[in-house]
């Protein structure tokens, strides 16, 4: 493994980070070199518990699959150049990848360039700012805090939504409602063997036990 190399991917709460880490990754790999996610902890635990816990665990199972080492800083917005260049400067970063969405908050909140405040304090590593709709990330989350809620499979072989924890209740997980509904649509995060699954919520019934991504790669491709 590379001495010369090492790659850090920056990423935040709030499902926006697949596309940088895959990004990293694939930089990492390309290097031969070490590769470190660090996630932004910027929210309140108590309000947004259920969220973090969906969110870190698709962290740590990308962390798993690219062999990365994965750390959590707690850190207000304001205070993310020094926690880039702190661990950057810790780590011996040489390639830094960040997404626009952390740039595009920055300006709003500080007015000021993050890109500019890294370049100064971390000129010995390179500097990559992922476009948003490459880093597949969304400056508005359109749904609802987490709750704790479960599936109860029917006769059908469907599942229905219950917010009680019933007996013979089928999986237990974080509901997440859309906020352009009066129904209980949204999606249904859970973890089946192992592996931590999106799935479809419509009007408090779970036809599929698919998780979105791959319905999405189904439709490019139908």
């Amino acid at each position: 493994m590379s001495t010369e190399e090492n790659i850090l991917v920056c990423v935040n709460y709030g499902h926006n980070g697949k596309k940088l880490i895959t990004r990293g990754a694939g930089l990492a790999k390309q290097l031969n070199a070490p590769l470190t996610i660090l996630v932004f902890d910027s929210l309140p635990d108590e309000e947004f518990k259920n969220d973090k816990e969906v969110d870190m665990t698709f962290f740590r199972e990308l962390a798993d699959t690219y062999k990365a080492t994965l750390l959590v800083e707690k850190s207000h917005y304001h205070d993310i150049t020094k926690v880039i260049t702190s661990k950057a400067k810790e780590l011996r970063v040489s390639q830094i990848i960040i997404g626009q969405f952390i740039e595009s908050i920055w300006a709003k909140l500080l007015g000021g360039s993050i890109v500019h405040e890294l370049l100064e304090g971390a000129p010995f590593a390179d500097l990559h700012v992922v476009p948003r709709e490459r880093a597949e990330e969304t400056e508005d989350w359109n749904f609802e805090r987490g709750v704790h809620a479960y599936l109860v499979e029917d006769e059908e072989g469907t599942f229905i939504l219950h917010f009680d924890d019933l007996d013979g209740q089928t999986y237990e997980g974080i509901f997440f409602k859309h906020l352009q509904t009066d129904f209980n649509s949204g999606i249904f995060a859970l973890k089946k063997e192992d592996q931590l699954l999106e799935v479809r919520v419509d009007d408090g019934k779970v036809v599929s036990l698919t998780d979105i991504d791959e319905e999405e790669v189904k439709d490019d491709h139908s």
